[in-house]
């Protein structure tokens, strides 16, 4: 079968045949070029189908390395298999593997499995070995190419199906969006069972830039590879960030700075241009093959252009298209098949064809750009006005010493719900509280103030609600 020229396998035999020496993966010292790259991927298939590897059949990989699992993600397109990259850390990890159907799963000695899924050693991924390449088998555009844990900040996490096609259209267009060149690398310190890192790959294999991937996130790590390796673009929740601009990172090579997971608050924004990182806020969801909608480099503007051939609408409690703050519909190339379901049929958690509504409240300016306002089910009732968590942790976050602040609340026999801010950093609670009755309108204000060390946060560095909330209780 040949694929089609937007089909990852077609990018991944096009880097091989025009570009062969130049790198695609780099793991420290260790370099893979596009063309070795390629004859290994012909020979880990080669490798698998002669340890039972069972073609078209969903398949789970569970290693600690990520560079196996960059691995395995590119053998899937290429032996034609579709992926369900996990972390052997997910509690959740069985419970997926059933969702998703899975018999089989290439993964490290040391991985628990469920009874009845057959083991293929991971292992088998450190080197290309003695078999004779197989031919690539792609999928078909339109099948499922990866299941991708949801986030799961609340509650058990689900695998959204996600189709070539969704992956090439979310490749190309953020390629488009942030200019990504043959000569460019892409800095991944993301996990590559979430779909952030994921799409590094994709994108890197597209444009014929190589991906720079780093076993997880260290400052100092992150730090030497941006000064040191050519980093072009990076992809990075804000935790990450802030960490990076506190260890004195020099940003000079850098053209693109994806940061993602939660929103980027005005404090952490305005330091990092203050410091010439080409910061570009970014929004979307493992449900949209990651992105849709980027900010721009230059301003404080809290709008996102959307990206072309996507479509936004805000939406009311009706499902009616509403003015001002709603929820955000998301229409587009980039929206998953559905949840996965035991006969993996398409549509599972969709409104319409290629539609998903989030559970993201946003709104629109006159020019199409979004804005994120927090989530539905983040809204707090206090003194019979509608209160958005995130709209007050973004205006705190200007405050003097604050280094982070989540905000929720508790119930209050006057207030109906006691809006409180947990924060952390160098200001006292006085001076915060100052600081809030001069610069918030009454209604955004808390009524309630604590100083905590540390915010809890999920991988992504999104803020864990229920734990701040069990924080409030257990005080």
């Amino acid at each position: 079968m040949s694929p089609q020229a937007d089909h990852p396998l077609h990018w991944l035999r096009n880097q091989a045949e025009h570009r062969g020496s130049a790198p695609a993966l780099i793991e420290g010292p260790a370099v893979i070029e596009y063309a070795r790259l390629w004859d290994n991927l012909g020979r880990w298939s080669g490798t698998m189908n002669a340890l039972g590897l069972e073609p078209a059949k969903v398949t789970a990989v569970a290693t600690g390395s990520r560079s196996r699992l960059a691995r395995a993600i590119y053998l899937g397109i290429y032996a034609g298999f579709p992926v369900l990259p996990l972390s052997p850390a997910l509690l959740d990890s069985g419970r997926l593997m059933r969702q998703c159907g899975i018999e089989q799963a290439i993964a490290d000695a040391d991985v628990a499995l469920p009874e009845g899924i057959r083991r293929l050693p991971a292992r088998c991924l450190e080197t290309p070995g003695h078999s004779p390449p197989a031919a690539p088998s792609p999928l078909p555009q339109d099948h499922v190419q990866v299941f991708v844990a949801s986030s799961g900040t609340e509650g058990s996490a689900r695998a959204a199906m996600i189709s070539g096609a969704n992956l090439a259209a979310s490749a190309m267009a953020t390629n488009a969006a942030v200019a990504l060149c043959a000569d460019d690398r892409w800095l991944c310190c993301l996990p590559l069972n979430h779909v952030g890192g994921i799409m590094i790959l994709l994108r890197c294999a597209a444009a014929g830039a190589a991906c720079v991937l780093q076993e997880g996130f260290s400052a100092e790590t992150a730090k030497s590879a941006i000064e040191n390796q050519g980093i072009s673009h990076a992809s990075l929740v804000p935790p990450m960030l802030h960490r990076l601009i506190e260890a004195g990172t020099d940003p000079g090579n850098l053209k693109s700075v994806l940061v993602g997971g939660s929103p980027v608050s005005v404090t952490l924004a305005r330091r990092a241009r203050d410091r010439s990182w080409p910061l570009r806020p970014a929004y979307g969801l493992t449900e949209t093959a990651a992105h849709i909608a980027l900010g721009g480099t230059d301003s404080d503007d809290q709008y996102m252009d959307v990206q072309a051939d996507t479509r936004v609408r805000i939406m009311d409690e009706d499902h009616e298209s509403a003015d001002g703050v709603g929820s955000i519909e998301i229409t587009g190339p980039t929206v998953m098949l559905g949840y996965a379901n035991p006969g993996l049929i398409p549509g599972q958690g969709l409104t319409g064809p290629q539609t998903f509504r989030t559970r993201d409240l946003g709104r629109l300016d006159s020019h199409g750009r979004l804005q994120i306002v927090g989530r539905d089910d983040d809204v707090l009732v206090s003194g019979g006005v509608n209160i958005h968590p995130a709209q007050i942790e973004n205006l705190l976050s200007g405050c003097p010493g604050v280094r982070e602040v989540a905000v929720t609340g508790y119930p209050d026999p006057v207030w109906g719900t006691r809006v409180v801010a947990l924060y952390s950093g160098e200001s006292d609670v006085s001076g915060v509280e100052a600081w809030s009755k001069k610069h918030l309108p009454s209604q955004m204000r808390p009524r309630e103030f604590r100083k905590i060390d540390q915010l809890p946060r999920t991988q992504l560095g999104k803020i864990r609600r229920s734990d701040i909330e069990r924080l409030l209780r257990d005080d």
